[in-house]
């Protein structure tokens, strides 16, 4: 996750000739925002978690999903494309997927629990019932 949102920090102001991910204008914002943080050396967890989110959430119900509009998803396929075109193989690219959904669930885990009026009364009661 570092290396993903570090290489969106570096790339944020690449011209269409150089590689950048494709991001939607709230992500754009968010990284600013990351960026801006950066330089001042302050500690934001709250950012961090809200522009990584930014990439997990289902586009809106209006734009169609499209595997090439996802920076997350182009992220893997760039990381895991070798020098001669072809992609990595599955067997090397388990453990990889492995480490982003143990982050993917986190940062969902994390959402419920600080944003639980988004998810309804059943978070609220699992809360409850396993967590205090």
């Amino acid at each position: 996750m570092v290396d993903f949102l570090a290489f969106m920090v570096k790339t944020l102001d690449n011209t269409e000739e150089d590689y950048r991910l494709p991001l939607t204008e709230s992500q754009v914002e968010l990284i600013k925002m990351l960026r801006s943080a950066l330089h001042h050396q302050e500690k934001d967890i709250g950012l961090l978690h809200k522009l990584f989110y930014a990439f997990l959430a289902p586009p809106p119900d209006d734009q169609p999903f499209k595997r090439w509009d996802d920076a997350l998803l182009c992220w893997l396929a760039v990381t895991n494309l070798r020098e001669d075109g072809t992609f990595n193989p599955a067997h090397k690219l388990t453990g990889q997927l492995a480490k982003w959904e143990y982050v993917i669930r986190g940062a969902g885990l994390y959402e419920s629990v600080t944003n639980t009026n988004s998810f309804g009364t059943l978070v609220e009661s699992d809360i409850h019932q396993h967590w205090i």
